[in-house]
């Protein structure tokens, strides 16, 4: 008896040392200043320059080193002009999503679905992106680990077989100690210098595989690489390019953050005083005026990073693999190197498409058991700790089991992707408030506060293309002054021109959805074929 009251009381003891350590925990995470607790709303700390940085991060992932496949199934010239349609077309659906954002005044993706389509809409949108997300931070480790296992076995033979060189170790490790305090962080305006390193990693790989491009077209082996190509496999290519550019889910909680000014702005301008209409709409004018700016910024990167990549690639390896790494052998250091960056990336990568994931769960949760609808990442911290945790656990055990996300992912991805990126920004085209209010149209003065450091050509170029982004055009193409002609003619009926954008984007989303499923059903049959 004595032994089995001793036993019990070990068990108890070691639960309540089990419930303090908890506790103490959570304590020190709501007592933390980037983790602790918050009001629920979003914070206006963002500026230009670091809302370029992540959303640009959001896009980049897995698709820069499958771009220069893409273009070998067009040519050259045929593979720039598909990825400058991409490009633009992004960036206007970004545009239609951050103005849509900014007259429902949401801060989400899956919040302004329920603004403008209701609830359930909303419930389904966010079911898909949770599962279209966790797939995306899967293969995120799973590059991790990946990139980690290959530089192990050029640099040490023994380092390949050793469990310190496996894949494993380097997703638990860098899922440990790398992803998880990154993905703690409540706001993206936070994980800014985080996603500097994907830009970085894009611009190493970008030049290293330019020079490399540029030496081998000067001894002129490049005889296989073409113009213009088109075929079925070329119809194939196009869901690559598209996707390379997706960071349409994150758009909105980076501008919910962003500022109307350089300054950051701790709370909404109504939790600092009582200001009118105008100011308020001026306020909004210039913080969609800036986020213009990080649009053509971060587009226009990722459009010269992928452009590059995937032109010179293709002219040095006109049979370029989906992997443009594997192209290049083991014994090049300055790919090797890129290997590194892009490990490192995809550590960046993941807590942008985390956050997204977490607000997304959060709110059906909120919906399910009657909790308070907060803003993406502004959850009670108890709340917002659990999911993180919990998040990143099941995709590092899944990321262990699986050596890459299987056609059940890809086909999750391929829907889920031409849902968000072109048949809601069609659908929200199409909706009344955005006719009825046009948000903040005056802008007061462009945000060429981080143009000014550029060369005039550039300068030139970056502001003819957030002027263009600004621009409204009636149903004949023309373009629409602004102030109360324009006002008016968003309060009447959606126009020819309007109807026809959204046909166009609804029609090239079920295009690119239907090629991907295509490629996902009978590539493995031409292949055995």
């Amino acid at each position: 008896m004595s032994s089995d009251t001793t036993d019990a009381h070990d068990a108890a003891h070691a639960e309540s040392e089990l419930e303090h350590m908890i506790s103490s925990a959570m304590s020190a995470l709501a007592s933390s200043a980037l983790v602790g607790e918050t009001d629920g709303r979003a914070k206006r700390r963002g500026n230009v320059s670091g809302s370029t940085a992540t959303l640009a991060n959001c896009a980049i992932g897995a698709g820069v080193l499958a771009t220069p496949f893409a273009v070998s199934k067009f040519g050259t010239v045929g593979g720039g002009i598909v990825v400058l349609i991409a490009a633009l077309l992004v960036a206007y659906t970004l545009v239609v999503l951050v103005r849509a954002g900014s007259a429902f005044e949401s801060t989400s993706y899956q919040g302004l679905v329920r603004d403008a389509f209701g609830t359930r809409a909303s419930r389904f949108v966010s079911g898909t992106l949770v599962v279209y997300l966790f797939g995306s931070c899967v293969a995120y480790l799973i590059i991790i680990g990946d990139s980690y296992a290959k530089v192990m076995s050029a640099v040490a033979s023994a380092g390949s077989s050793a469990w310190w060189g496996s894949r494993r170790f380097a997703i638990a490790v860098g899922a440990t100690f790398l992803v998880t305090p990154l993905s703690l962080l409540r706001e993206m305006s936070r994980l800014a210098p985080a996603s500097a390193v994907a830009l970085v990693s894009l611009a190493y790989t970008a030049a290293t595989i330019t020079c490399k491009g540029m030496t081998r077209t000067s001894g002129g082996d490049d005889a296989k690489a073409v113009a213009f190509k088109f075929n079925t496999d070329s119809i194939s290519a196009v869901p690559i390019v598209v996707f390379a550019f997706q960071c349409h889910i994150q758009v909105l909680a980076i501008f919910s953050e962003l500022s109307a000014d350089s300054a950051p702005e701790p709370h909404f301008e109504d939790d600092i005083e009582p200001i009118d209409g105008d100011a308020r709409q001026a306020t909004e004018a210039r913080r969609l005026s800036r986020m213009y700016t990080v649009i053509a910024l971060a587009v226009g990167a990722c459009f010269w990073g992928y452009l590059l990549v995937g032109e010179f690639a293709y002219v040095s390896h006109p049979n370029v693999t989906s992997n443009v790494l594997d192209s290049y052998g083991k014994d090049d250091k300055a790919m090797m190197v890129a290997t590194i960056f892009m490990g490192f990336s995809a550590v960046a990568s993941f807590p942008v498409n985390h956050h997204a994931a977490r607000a997304a769960l959060d709110d059906l949760l909120a919906e399910a058991f009657g909790w308070e609808v907060c803003a993406p990442g502004q959850a009670p911290v108890t709340r917002h700790a659990t999911q993180t945790f919990a998040f990143v656990v099941f995709t590092t055990l899944v990321a262990f089991a699986v050596e890459d996300l299987g056609k059940v992912f890809e086909f999750i991805g391929a829907t889920c992707g031409s849902l968000v990126m072109f048949v809601i920004p069609a659908l929200l085209l199409l909706h009344p408030k955005m006719r009825s209010s046009k948000a903040a149209a005056d802008v007061e003065e462009p945000a060429d506060d981080l143009l000014d450091g550029l060369d005039d050509v550039t300068r030139e170029l970056l502001s003819s293309a957030r002027d263009l982004l600004e621009q409204d055009f009636d149903e004949e193409g023309n373009i629409l002054p602004s102030g109360d002609d324009a006002n008016a003619s968003f309060a009447a009926k959606p126009g020819v021109g309007t109807v026809v954008v959204a046909g166009a984007l609804i029609l090239f989303a079920s295009f690119v959805a239907i090629s991907n499923v295509y490629v996902l059903l009978f590539s493995e049959q031409k292949r055995d074929s």
